[in-house]
């Protein structure tokens, strides 16, 4: 049985190579042919799409400046009560791991990576969950960078999504290097931290929903649950 699922998951490894290289020449050759928009760029199997057409919306929606200058300044307090807090979670860890004779599961090195199927809490079922979930929140995270750069006067070069075939794996905003240079050392502190602090709010609100309005919405089934019966017995016969 191991042999089997060994064969069927190097089969599948193999194809999956086998699509990113197809994919990765079929883009290419699209690319040098002058095929692509020049919103479009391609590297291998990496695809770049910029545009500036969600600057207006920025714009728009960086109007109450002072709301905003006020929710990254906590944002930015937070940040660094974060960064401090992840550092010693770290070092406790790995100050654990040393004492531990033998590593449970989840220090494992394959369980610090994200990725289903390879880390063992995260079965390959739960993929499109998990890309669709890193998607928001690179969105989220870019968006409230460049959010924070129309805030603070700083003219966004270009904006855009980073996909590995047809998978999202990142966002980005380009913000103008001369009016970063210009804008005070607040402003781009602000404007660095905005994601984070984008990000944080994001997952209180998710948490909220999940543990407000879905748990809420979840009743116990009547009746009991049997999971084994004994066989010939009269609860056998009436499952029957």
């Amino acid at each position: 049985m191991n042999a089997l699922t060994e064969l069927f998951a190097a089969n599948t490894l193999l194809w999956v190579l086998t699509g990113v290289l197809a994919y990765s020449a079929a883009a290419m050759w699209l690319r040098d042919r002058g095929v692509l928009p020049e919103s479009v760029r391609v590297s291998g199997p990496v695809l770049t799409l910029r545009t500036l057409r969600g600057r207006v919306f920025l714009n728009r929606l960086a109007a109450p400046k002072r709301l905003w200058r006020a929710v990254a300044n906590l944002g930015l307090g937070g940040a660094l009560v974060a960064m401090v807090g992840s550092f010693v979670l770290i070092l406790s860890s790995a100050l654990s791991a040393l004492r531990t004779a033998q590593p449970s599961a989840i220090q494992q090195p394959q369980n610090f990576l994200i990725i289903p199927g390879v880390n063992d809490f995260l079965p390959l079922s739960v993929a499109p969950e998990i890309v669709a979930g890193l998607a928001v929140a690179m969105v989220v995270h870019e968006g409230a960078h460049g959010l924070l750069c129309r805030v603070e006067g700083i003219d966004i070069e270009s904006m855009g999504l980073v996909f590995f075939t047809f998978l999202p794996i990142g966002a980005f905003v380009e913000p103008n290097e001369e009016a970063t240079q210009e804008a005070s050392r607040g402003a781009r502190a602000r404007m660095f931290a905005a994601g984070v602090t984008a990000n944080t709010v994001l997952t209180v609100l998710v948490f909220a929903l999940l543990f407000g309005p879905v748990v809420g919405a979840i009743a116990p089934a009547p009746g009991y649950a049997v999971g084994e019966v004994t066989p010939e017995s009269p609860a056998a016969g009436a499952a029957s």
